[in-house]
């Protein structure tokens, strides 16, 4: 009975599992000791959060007014982000919200070129060039993994397909979990709604990591 009242997953209850599983994985990575069986139990766990974000950038791309604006809003959180991100990393590498623009600007570009698969395998060539140049988090894969969810949108199979092809070497357990939830959205977008709540969810990026790191020095 209960199966049959329940009408699936929203984009709200995705991004919500989204970032409780990439908060599990970042205080695993950054606060806990390497290789322990809570450690490796933790970041599988976290593992479903990036399938979700990309699985979520191209359904608001789908629904946005101005994809500009989209884009401003994603370098604008990448930006803030950037400080708390080398406080904990130092080093030559980029926040994910780098990883979503440049995976929103080969969508759009696709969009843009309409069905000339030759162009669109240079430019997805060319922005998956830019993100492992830059060293933006999961480089090329994270833009792959985009774009197929974009040129796949309807066939829930070759999105899962490729999902494994392009990010089996960050954990293929963690990765199905994250497709299986992806699975489960019925379209609707939830409980988070307005320009604020979508802010404050972005700005929780960096705010967790702002957390992340008073509790590391704190606790010395």
């Amino acid at each position: 009975m209960v199966l049959e009242q329940w009408k699936g997953l929203s984009g709200s209850a995705l991004k919500a599992i989204a970032l409780v599983s990439m908060t599990v994985d970042h205080i695993a990575y950054y606060l806990m000791e390497h290789g322990t069986w809570t450690y490796d139990m933790m970041r599988t766990v976290g593992r479903m959060a990036f399938p979700i974000f990309a699985f979520l950038l191209v359904e608001g791309y789908g629904h946005t007014r101005s994809t500009r604006k989209y884009a401003l809003s994603l370098l604008a959180f990448a930006l803030i982000s950037e400080i708390p991100w080398w406080l904990l990393n130092h080093d030559n590498t980029h926040n994910v919200f780098f990883t979503l623009l440049l995976g929103l600007i080969a969508i759009e570009g696709m969009s843009k070129i309409d069905n000339k698969p030759l162009l669109w395998c240079v430019l997805m060539i060319t922005i998956c060039a830019i993100a492992t140049f830059l060293h933006v988090d999961y480089e090329y894969s994270g833009i792959l993994l985009i774009c197929a969810f974009h040129i796949f949108q309807p066939d829930k199979v070759m999105k899962c397909l490729l999902a494994t092809l392009f990010m089996y070497q960050y954990g293929v357990i963690g990765l199905w979990l994250g497709l299986a939830v992806i699975l489960c959205y019925n379209g609707q977008r939830g409980f988070i709604k307005g320009q604020y709540a979508k802010y404050l969810c972005y700005a929780y990026y960096p705010l967790h990591y702002i957390a992340l790191l008073l509790y590391a020095n704190f606790s010395r």
